[in-house]
């Protein structure tokens, strides 16, 4: 290998380019506040690590030159460069920086809410959101908001059968208090009702049918959006639906519900399916229902259509 001294005789011109570098490498108002910081650092130490003097030089500093984590500039995303002497060399490390932080806040906030077929403006939605042009939709959302506060709170609360229309913004106010209570670190699980059973029904040709119904059987808080839209069945009623309720009523776990059916017609719903009419497991499950929520009706214009 040739000898340093070598490579610039037969590269003529690379010296001055070197020399270029280190001139505006000193000259940069970071680089010159290092050093007066350090007046201890030599010109020798200078030569040693430019390449460490440039790498610094050329990143963002607690996001000056970044609007995010994702457009981070950095040679370590996330992190800021910050520069420091040790054993007669100029070293360079790496922290957190401020957006970095806000990154794993989001990631982290966003496990506060599993969601399974439900639609993106759902999982969006928020409570300031939620039009409040009647009594009746004021009133549901004070209370979404003092149910919030008692689960937060660790108090005993029932969850709210939310029922009405096509289009009344009942999925929504669901969407819109899973956020509020990701806001308070609370864990909660909404899924769409008529396609969560048809993903257990897959979950035997994997063995993955108990795993799946225990992830929301436990869950701390949980949503059935669209209950009374699924196709049911005595399996559905009594091995899938009636189960999941009675847990979460024995262990007092918060449920909410959104319907287009009312709790009468919902009952209705429950006695009929090929067997024939089974009013007792019927009232079962709405016994369960009762027990875990009180009703309240949404009424007005379909803001699907408007």
């Amino acid at each position: 290998m040739k000898p340093f001294s070598a490579f610039l005789r037969d590269n003529p011109g690379i010296e001055a380019r070197i020399a270029k570098v280190k001139e505006e490498t000193l000259n940069h108002a970071e680089i010159r506040a290092f050093l007066m910081e350090h007046p201890d650092v030599t010109d020798e130490m200078i030569d040693k690590d430019l390449s460490i003097l440039q790498e610094y030089k050329d990143q963002s500093k607690m996001c000056d030159r970044c609007e995010s984590y994702g457009t981070c500039i950095n040679f370590v995303k996330g992190h800021t460069p910050v520069l420091y002497v040790e054993d007669k060399r100029i070293r360079i490390a790496y922290t957190p920086c401020p957006n970095k932080k806000v990154h794993e806040e989001e990631v982290k906030m966003k496990e506060y809410v599993t969601a399974m077929h439900v639609p993106y403006e759902i999982l969006n939605a928020k409570i300031n959101a939620v039009d409040l042009e009647t009594t009746e939709r004021l009133n549901i959302v004070r209370q979404a908001m003092q149910i919030c506060n008692d689960i937060a709170a660790g108090r005993p609360a029932k969850g709210m059968y939310i029922h009405g229309s096509f289009g009344t913004g009942k999925s929504f106010i669901l969407g819109a208090i899973a956020n509020q209570l990701k806001e308070k670190h609370v864990y909660t699980t909404i899924f769409y009702v008529p396609e969560f059973i048809r993903e257990l029904k897959s979950g035997f040709s994997d063995n993955t049918f108990e795993q799946k119904l225990d992830r929301v059987r436990k869950s701390p808080v949980l949503m059935l959006d669209d209950i009374g839209a699924e196709d049911l069945t005595p399996w559905v009623r009594d091995e899938v639906l009636g189960p999941l309720l009675h847990h979460r009523m024995m262990n007092q776990l918060p449920t909410f519900f959104s319907s287009n059916f009312n709790l009468d017609e919902l009952e209705h719903h429950f006695s009929n399916t090929r067997n024939g009419v089974e009013q007792t497991k019927a009232l079962r499950m709405m016994e369960r229902i009762h027990a875990l929520s009180d009703p309240y009706q949404l009424s007005g214009k379909n803001y699907r259509r408007s």
